[in-house]
Order: C-alpha cells, then sequence, then structure tokens
C-alpha cells in the first residue's frame, strides 16, 4: 500500500531540512571565500567583501585577477577575462540559507531525546554565531580617532562611509550646531550625465548631486572646452591601481562629485566641487547666511571623551622597526577622569566600544615634532557573541561525547557527563582567573 503524497508544505520542508541542501550552501561558502581571496590581491579587502560576502548575488567573477593571483600568468597570461554573472548567491545569501536549513534540520526537525541534546545545544549555537554576523554587518561602527598628545576628542570617523555633510555657519557662538547628512548610498550612482536632487525644510536651497567618482580629484581647465567645468576645474577620474597594479586600499580613495545649490526663491545656481580630500569645505551663500557643504567620512560621537596623555614605542633591538606601540590616555565622562593604557593587542573596553591602538607617528618622520597616536574605534553589539557561541558549541560536543562515553562503560549518562563538564569549566575559570 502505497503511502499519501506529500503536500507542498512538506515538500518544501523536507527540501529546507535536506543535507543536500547544507551540502550545496557548505561547497558554495567555500567557493567564494577561495575566489574572493584571490581577487582581494587586485582589488582590495573592502571591494572583495562587498562583492563575495556581503551581497545577495555575485555580480561577476574575474578570472584573469584570479588566473593571476594563483601566479598561473607565469606560464599562460589570459589578460582580463570577466565572467558576468546575476544567479549565483552572494554571502550574505548563503548564511541565510544555511541558518534556515540548521534551524529547521538541527532544532526542529531532529529527534529531541537525551542521546541529541549535545547536538541541539551545538546547532543553537552555530545559528547564534551565523545570527552575530548579522546584527555586526548592520548595526556595527568602526572607525579611527588620531589624537596628538595633550588634545581631546569625542568623535571618531568611519573608515568607509562617505556622506556629503551640510551645515550652516553659525555666527552666535551659543547657538546649537546642526549638520544634514546625505548617505553614499543616495548619491554613488549619480555618474557622469546622471543627477539627484535633495530638499530639505531647513535649507533655503535645494542640492542637486551629479558627476559622482569613487576615486578622483579636480584637474583645471587650461582650455575652457569642457561643459562639465565648475570655475575652471573638472573632475579627472584616475586609476584605483597603485604602481605595482594592486587595488590601492578603501582609505586612500578619493571621491569626488559636483553639487548645484538651487535657490527655492528662484534665485542663481551655485556650483561647486566636492572633493574628499580638499582642504576646505565648499562655501554657498544665500541672502545672509552661509553654508559650507563637504564631502567627508561619517562622524559619530563617542559617549565620553579620550584625551591622549602620553605616547611611546618600543623597538625591536638594534633595528628601526617597531615592537609595540603604547598610548597613556584619560577617559573623561562628564566630569570623572579615568587613567587607562591602550597597547597593541590589548585595548580598553567601555560603555559599548572598544578602542585599539592603530598606528603611531613620533613627530620626526611626519615633520611635526608632536607625537601622535591613531585609535581604532568599534562599536559591535555582537562583540562577544562568536566567542560564546564557541564555548556552546564546545560545551554542546563535550556533553554529547561523554554522554556516549559513559553509555560505552554502562554507568549513569547525566551524571558522568555533567559531573565532568562541571569540573573542566571550574578549571577553565580558574586558569582564566590567574592568567587575568
Amino acid at each position: 500500500m502505497s503511502s499519501p503524497p506529500k503536500s507542498l508544505l512538506a515538500r518544501l520542508f523536507a527540501f529546507l531540512t535536506s543535507f543536500g541542501l547544507a551540502t550545496f550552501t557548505l561547497s558554495m561558502l567555500l567557493l567564494i571565500t577561495f575566489l574572493g581571496t584571490l581577487e582581494q590581491a587586485e582589488y582590495g579587502l573592502v571591494a572583495s567583501q562587498a562583492r563575495y560576502f556581503e551581497s545577495f548575488f555575485i555580480d561577476r567573477i574575474d578570472i584573469g585577477s584570479c588566473w593571476r593571483a594563483l601566479a598561473f600568468d607565469g606560464y599562460w597570461d589570459i589578460g582580463n577575462v570577466t565572467l558576468p554573472l546575476y544567479i549565483v548567491p552572494g554571502g550574505y545569501t548563503l548564511l541565510a540559507i544555511l541558518f534556515v536549513n540548521l534551524f529547521c534540520g538541527g532544532i526542529v526537525r531532529i529527534r529531541k531525546s537525551p542521546k541529541t541534546i549535545g547536538v541541539i545545544i551545538s546547532h543553537f549555537a552555530i545559528l547564534f554565531m551565523i545570527a552575530a554576523g548579522a546584527v555586526s554587518y548592520h548595526f556595527a561602527k568602526e572607525g579611527s580617532l588620531e589624537l596628538a598628545e595633550g588634545k581631546t576628542s569625542d568623535e571618531f570617523r568611519s573608515f568607509h562611509e562617505r556622506v556629503i555633510e551640510i551645515e550652516k555657519v553659525q555666527t552666535d557662538e551659543k547657538a546649537k550646531h546642526s549638520v544634514l547628512v546625505i548617505g553614499a548610498e543616495k548619491y554613488r550612482d549619480l555618474n557622469t550625465g546622471k543627477g539627484r536632487t535633495f530638499t530639505h525644510a531647513s535649507l533655503p536651497f535645494d542640492v542637486m548631486v551629479t558627476n559622482w567618482k569613487q576615486h578622483a580629484q579636480p584637474k583645471r581647465d587650461a582650455d575652457g572646452s569642457r561643459s562639465d567645468a565648475v570655475d575652471g576645474y573638472f573632475i579627472q577620474e584616475i586609476s584605483m591601481l597603485d604602481e605595482a597594479g594592486a587595488a590601492l586600499p578603501d582609505e586612500q580613495l578619493a571621491s569626488a562629485c559636483i553639487v548645484i545649490a538651487k535657490d527655492k526663491n528662484g534665485g542663481a545656481e551655485q556650483k561647486g566641487i566636492l572633493w574628499e580630500f580638499a582642504a576646505a569645505p565648499c562655501t554657498f551663500t544665500v541672502g545672509n547666511d552661509k553654508y559650507l557643504v563637504s564631502l567627508t567620512h561619517r562622524s559619530y560621537k563617542l559617549p565620553f571623551a579620550i584625551r591622549l596623555d602620553h605616547t611611546e614605542q618600543e623597538k625591536h633591538p638594534g633595528t628601526e622597526r617597531a615592537r609595540r606601540f603604547t598610548s597613556m590616555v584619560t577617559k573623561i565622562t562628564g566630569s570623572r577622569e579615568e587613567k587607562r593604557v591602550v597597547t597593541m593587542n590589548e585595548p580598553i573596553r567601555s560603555e559599548g566600544y572598544a578602542v585599539f591602538q592603530q598606528t603611531f607617528d613620533d613627530g620626526v618622520r611626519s615633520g611635526s615634532g608632536v607625537k601622535r597616536s591613531g585609535f581604532q574605534i568599534v562599536e559591535n553589539p555582537s562583540d562577544h557573541w562568536p566567542l560564546i557561541s564557541c564555548i556552546i558549541v564546545a560545551e554542546g560536543l563535550l556533553l554529547h561525547f561523554l554522554m556516549m562515553l559513559a553509555r560505552f562503560i554502562k554507568v549513569n549518562p547525566w551524571k558522568f557527563a555533567l559531573g565532568l563538564i562541571a569540573a573542566f569549566n571550574a578549571a577553565f575559570a580558574l586558569a582564566m582567573w590567574k592568567l587575568l
């Protein structure tokens, strides 16, 4: 007697929980990790992450770049070969599929019994780790703060997120400063011939952004023949590769665009070129008010201020190579001051932020004569989630193996397994307490 046919929902659930889907997803994750690592040699870390690991779908694979990264061009130079793709899932999509597969198969479908409790705990921990990656991607903030000795700041700038900032010049020193921000996602598609207008009730003009270039610099229009010139200058796009042919780090790219201020009352239009490395912002005047418009990295406010009191470096004996950077800082929260030390691989953590020692300037190479420290600031709500998930995975697998061992030697599984786990955890906690 044949069994009744499965419903569509049952077949879908079976597909989502299948080992075949898990195998395909893990194989694809391995493949894109391999390709993304190869392309990183020419495109840089940020671009490779965006294409392979942070995307829903991969738009193309640069076969030539991967070929050169494997040093196969020494045998046969295939040149620049690109394979366009539009249906291959990216890292974001693959991890989402893996999350659903693990949840449905490893939590919902799996048989619930004392024999599988350790496996269920381990599956839950892996789900927790994938969730940590999603939280980090959507909500983490990461940037840099550079301070000279004796200076204080409570702001840091994003490494990669560019914005257009519009600020009214205040003549009253007591007046509250406010900045309007246009995120890069709203204008980075506006290359030559494209424009988009932005408006805000507090501004007496509308802002049109056009002719955006990811890496460029202003050039003088020598013969005055260019239609896209502004005040005798135009935006010239330049290569994003260094002299060796490798991709420039994202931090070294200088984006640029043209902005047009359109008076809401029908006044004359004002144009300006925004360049990321410009010495000063573009100024628009409407009536008696002046507005500063700049293209810069997004800035974030810290819940506390940091003052750099003293910074020093240790060098490897007999060399000029740095061995260790250390900064003595004061963390200022309101009227409270707290002395802290930041050094390589030993950050300070406070109020959800981590402050890492990143760079050091002894004032000699730069010629300033002033010592400076660069700090990497990270705000990540899921900062400790991967560590927690690894501990849970270890505990789950340990519980599973110990219970299997207990059945083999014919002792009470729960007492044997939980007793040993409690002893291991106590020993681990004692060791960590001694180290810290």
